[in-house]
């Protein structure tokens, strides 16, 4: 909330005052008025202001027509706003014309958006009673006479509860039957889990499931969805159960979980906060030089450089890959490995950007072995999402600028442990010719009684004239006068 650059312009002493008489709970602990700017820079980001607390009315700001500060808000009252939540979800906003809340769809870019051609009628039609279904959820109160909670966000934070605490579905279905048994007999909450789920998946995007060949050699889908054989190992794409002779329940050897990254970066707009957000690298990154967001980097500006076309709007999406494996039960004792394949957004804010909400699950690959070198079978989904995103587009309506845009995106890099770097890249990290940016002009060097390989062309990133090219004492007995390679292209390291 508070930048150096605002900073500078407090009055140290009122604002200490400030924080002591009306923000105890955000925790400045001031024994003396006076402090330095730089401590109370850090105190402010170490303990933050009150929720809500977005015009700062008690600093001298007036709160404007426009303002979104409410009276609940400044005096610390919960708004769960679910009818904006069931808009943003089904990207349907609300007209600023006239009082009445009615579906945007008046808009020549909203209707254009709605009716392209990625989006059938049908599925239109469809989303429109999913939209209208969860509004009456969202109007309807949890009991008669009940002010604090419509049905829709007693479920919602009921469900974000268990997400964090890792409740299992049954104590779910259990809670809520106590829940039901001491609220008014007129209460409207679901009796299990599964008539939650059933309520609130229309807030989510869902994922698909696409099954594996056991030995990794292709996905079923496209042509090859109906398939029953695999045609490079001849292996069945089903479970071989002893006890359902006639076969009727088929069971997939493995299962690929593929959420789709489009709609989730089409999600990221239909908010108004979010959407302004995406372009924070642009019009909101303080721009003097210093290393404070990625966009200040060398990579950043250089792609800038290369892909102007890509850079002229600063809502098009950058964005890093990260992947490992890692063993989802938690004990040792089970020897298992799960790959996620997570995209970070790079166009928010730092304090956004690395946060857990804003991560983007795109594959999650079954174990209970790593895909090694097979893992770019498992990314033929994401990486043809990611060729229409960086080819053509897709048509997506910002929420903040209340207009339709061609959003693209692209990679900027990957994160990942050496092994899982060369999964990705497809370049062996071990053996002869272990590094990638050196390829096959790497001076690597087999121990006849260490039985591995060293490598000791390292000083070839030196300074022409470095003392250490001439020392042949303290290296491998000889002068190091070569050049620095060119890095190999992603074509050479996959031939």
């Amino acid at each position: 909330m508070v930048t150096p650059g605002t900073a500078t312009t407090l009055n140290l002493q009122a604002l200490a005052e400030e924080i002591k008489a009306r923000y105890d709970k955000a925790a400045v602990k001031v024994v003396d008025l006076w402090r330095s700017r730089m401590n109370v820079y850090e105190h402010i980001i170490s303990n933050v202001f009150l929720k809500g607390y977005v015009t700062w009315i008690f600093h001298g700001e007036q709160v404007g027509p426009s303002s979104s500060l409410d009276t609940s808000q400044v005096e610390g009252e919960f708004d769960h706003d679910m009818d904006t939540l069931v808009h943003d979800a089904f990207t349907m906003h609300a007209t600023n014309e006239s009082n009445d809340t009615n579906i945007n769809m008046e808009d020549g870019d909203s209707r254009e958006f709605m009716n392209g051609p990625s989006v059938q009628q049908s599925e239109d039609n469809i989303n429109s009673e999913k939209f209208y279904q969860m509004l009456r959820e969202a109007e309807q109160s949890l009991y008669k006479g009940c002010k604090k909670f419509t049905k829709l966000s007693f479920l919602v934070h009921l469900y974000h509860l268990k997400c964090l605490n890792g409740w299992t579905d049954k104590s779910f279905s259990m809670l809520l039957e106590l829940l039901s048994d001491a609220l008014p007999e007129e209460n409207t909450l679901p009796k299990s889990f599964y008539d939650t789920k059933k309520i609130i998946s229309g807030l989510g995007l869902s994922y698909e499931k696409i099954h594996v060949c056991p030995n990794e050699c292709i996905l079923y889908r496209k042509d090859l969805a109906d398939a029953e054989i695999c045609p490079k190992c001849n292996l069945s794409r089903w479970k071989y159960n002893s006890n359902d002779v006639e076969c009727r329940k088929k069971i997939p050897a493995k299962i690929l979980r593929w959420f789709p990254l489009i709609p989730r970066l089409q999600r990221l707009f239909v908010s108004p906060k979010t959407a302004c957000s995406m372009i924070w690298h642009e019009v909101g990154r303080t721009k003097d030089g210093l290393l404070r967001h990625l966009a200040d980097s060398f990579a950043w500006k250089n792609f800038d450089c290369q892909y102007p076309d890509f850079a002229c709007d600063a809502r098009n999406v950058r964005l890093g890959l990260a992947t490992d494996g890692f063993n989802p039960f938690k004990t040792m004792a089970i020897s298992h490995s799960t790959w996620p394949v997570i995209l970070i957004p790079y166009n928010l804010p730092p304090w956004m950007c690395m946060k857990q909400p804003n991560f983007i699950l795109s594959l999650l690959i079954p174990g209970p072995k790593g895909p090694g070198m097979n893992l770019d079978v498992y990314m033929q989904p994401l990486v043809e999402e990611l060729k229409e995103l960086w080819e053509i587009g897709v048509k997506t309506f910002d929420a903040c600028k209340k207009e339709s845009f061609q959003m693209r995106a692209a990679i900027m890099w990957t994160i990942n442990d050496f092994p899982a770097y060369a999964n990705l890249s497809g370049w062996s990290t071990r053996g002869q010719y272990a590094c990638l940016c050196c390829g096959f002009e790497i001076g690597s060097k087999w121990l006849r009684y260490g039985r591995k390989f060293c490598y000791m062309c390292h000083r070839r990133w030196l300074e022409p004239d470095h003392k250490w090219r001439y020392n042949k004492r303290d290296f491998d007995g000889t002068q190091e006068f070569r050049a620095t390679p060119d890095l190999p292209s992603g074509a050479f390291s996959l031939r």
